[in-house]
């Protein structure tokens, strides 16, 4: 299969792009710094994901897009400064959606988070209230607008919600449309979620909440 990735570089999207170059498929990546290429099998384009038609030339021939991309803090503190645009993954996909119609592409899945959109009031109210009064709501808001884009889309998209992630060494995952089953989930067993779902075709126009 032949991949699109946007977010290669971030900490799932990387876990990610080494777990399908692993498992045979061939990589396309666009990133904003190319310093930032780590895998010699990985086709880097360096650019902006915001660039329709820098997307609109690295989508041909390719099968299924991923896309795992944030907004980025100085730090993992929630509280730490927003240095990225606040509207990056929204813009992303909005330049990312008729790029893929206009080379007929049609899978997508994209990584959001638990709590976005509908799935808010499934969280624990102590959790609401951190994602709230923190700057980790600046990331959801952006999530839940590319969340709207994705679904008013012709795409066979898939919307893959993980719950409090970790970075544990474990590929284990419970996949629930609704509420999740679990509080977290490594990061490692999202990739594989994803990878799985591309593969199986499954949960096409799904939101799928991701717990282990």
């Amino acid at each position: 299969m032949k991949i699109l990735i946007l977010g290669a570089t971030g900490r799932t999207g990387k876990l990610f792009t080494q777990l399908a170059i692993e498992n045979g498929h061939q990589v396309t990546a666009i990133i904003r710094n190319k310093t930032k290429a780590i895998f010699p099998a990985v086709n880097y384009i360096e650019g902006r994901p915001t660039d329709e038609q820098l997307l609109t030339r690295a989508l041909q021939g390719i099968d299924a897009v991923v896309v795992s991309l944030n907004i980025n803090r100085t730090s993992d503190n929630p509280f730490a400064r927003v240095i990225s645009p606040l509207t990056l993954i929204s813009d992303s996909m909005k330049a990312l959606i008729p790029a893929m119609e206009k080379n007929h592409v049609k899978r997508i899945i994209t990584v959001s988070a638990s709590g976005v959109g509908d799935s808010w009031n499934d969280m624990f109210p102590v959790a609401r209230l951190l994602i709230r009064y923190s700057n980790i709501w600046k990331a959801y808001e952006d999530h839940d607008r590319q969340e709207q884009f994705v679904r008013q889309s012709a795409l066979d998209w898939t919307i893959v919600r993980p719950v409090m992630l970790n970075n544990n060494d474990v590929y284990d995952y419970t996949a629930t449309i609704g509420k999740p089953a679990g509080g977290n989930i490594s990061r490692k067993a999202v990739a594989k979620f994803i990878l799985d779902a591309l593969k199986s075709g499954k949960y096409v126009k799904d939101c799928v909440t991701l717990s282990r």
